[in-house]
Formats: C-alpha cells, sequence, structure tokens
C-alpha cells in the first residue's frame, strides 16, 4: 500500500529529528562522556537503526537489488532479517573505545568475537554493500603491545561505518561512498576478531599467572 503525502510528510520529519540528534552528539556516535539516561539512549539508539534499515532497504529496492517478496514465507523471511539487522546497526552503535578499554580480557574478547559476527552479517544482509567492489582484507598484527592502539582504531571504524552517506540518501559519489563503507565494514571484521584473538590470549597468560 502506498503511503500518503500525510504519513510521508511524518516519516521525512523523524527521519530528520533523528538525524539531527546524531548530528548535535559530540564524538562518537552516541558515545558521549555525558551521555542520556540508558533508556533514553537505547530509544534514540533504536530509531536511528530504524531509520538506517529503512533507508538502506530503500535504497537497494531503488537500485533494483532486492524484489518484493512474492509469499507469506519471503516475507517471513525478509522481516526476519531486517529485524537482525536493526539489532546489529544497535549493537556497533553501542561500541566505543572507553568501553570496550574498560573491559578485562576475557570480556574484551567475547565483545569484539561478538562485533565480529554482527559486521559479518551486516556484510551479507546488506545487498547495496554486496553489490560493491571487492577489496582486499586489511591485515593487523596479532600483538598485545598493539592492544592500546588498536581498540580506539576499531572505534573510529565503526564511527565512520555508522555515518557514511549511504545511510541517509543517494549522491553523484555513491559508488565512492558505498567503497569506502565496505572498507570501513571490512576492517571492523578483521580488526574485532584480530583484537579478540589477542585478548583471549593475554586471558590465558594472566589467568596461568595466578
Amino acid at each position: 500500500m502506498k503511503m500518503t503525502k500525510e504519513l510521508a510528510a511524518d516519516s521525512l520529519f523523524v527521519a530528520f529529528a533523528v538525524w539531527a540528534l546524531v548530528l548535535a552528539s559530540p564524538g562518537t556516535l552516541l558515545a558521549q562522556q555525558s551521555s542520556p539516561p540508558s533508556k533514553e539512549r537505547e530509544v534514540i539508539m533504536r530509531a536511528k537503526a530504524r531509520l538506517m534499515t529503512e533507508t538502506l532497504n530503500q535504497r537497494a529496492s531503488e537500485l533494483g537489488l532486492v524484489s518484493v517478496p512474492d509469499d507469506e514465507q519471503a516475507e517471513f523471511f525478509r522481516q526476519r532479517l531486517e529485524r537482525q539487522l536493526l539489532e546489529d546497526l544497535m549493537k556497533l552503535d553501542s561500541i566505543h573505545a572507553d568501553k570496550l578499554a574498560a573491559l578485562d580480557y576475557k570480556s574484551l574478547s567475547e565483545t569484539t568475537a561478538d562485533l565480529k559476527n554482527r559486521a559479518t552479517r551486516i556484510k551479507y544482509n546488506v545487498p547495496i554493500l554486496m553489490a560493491s567492489t571487492k577489496i582486499e582484507k586489511p591485515r593487523y598484527e596479532e600483538s598485545p603491545e598493539r592492544l592500546p592502539l588498536m581498540i580506539p582504531e576499531l572505534s573510529h571504524l565503526i564511527d565512520s561505518f555508522l555515518g557514511s552517506p549511504i545511510f541517509r540518501e543517494s549522491s553523484a559519489k555513491d559508488a565512492e561512498f558505498r567503497a569506502k563503507a565496505v572498507r570501513d565494514l571490512e576492517g571492523i571484521i578483521v580488526l574485532s576478531d584480530t583484537i579478540s584473538k589477542v585478548a583471549r590470549k593475554m586471558n590465558k597468560v594472566a589467568a596461568t599467572n595466578k
């Protein structure tokens, strides 16, 4: 069913309101030192993630990368993938350097392993990213000495990915923006995996030395 002009206007207003909140937030996306209460922050994160998801779906449809489900089963799986994408985007948005740095090695390994899985799911569930040019995977040294540098770099990659113009609108530089988003996402996948492996090794060393 086509959206009426009134509903379209309301949706557009909500979209601008959400992005105004995002652009007004200093530092990482929704990861300020003086962050709002947890419930309010979750509402904002969910609204932003939902807007991202809807924009990605709309753009994929416009580019002919997806088709309208022709039966109930296909629609069920489409909705399930959409819900999963929403949760994965929210999880990425909740990660920032200060939070990761405060974790012990075991929690850091588990958190970044989960982050890798979610970023990988996004990579294969978002058509406009799958359609982009293949890129070479980045490489990171699995060194404990580099862990303090890898954590803020991971946070930067997440901010860069979630701040990509592909989540807002089409552009004359669309191919360039999509390629950059793919590079950021690939970096998140590889770097989170590297951090997880290093933290797991460090946790074993710490347990041995007790």
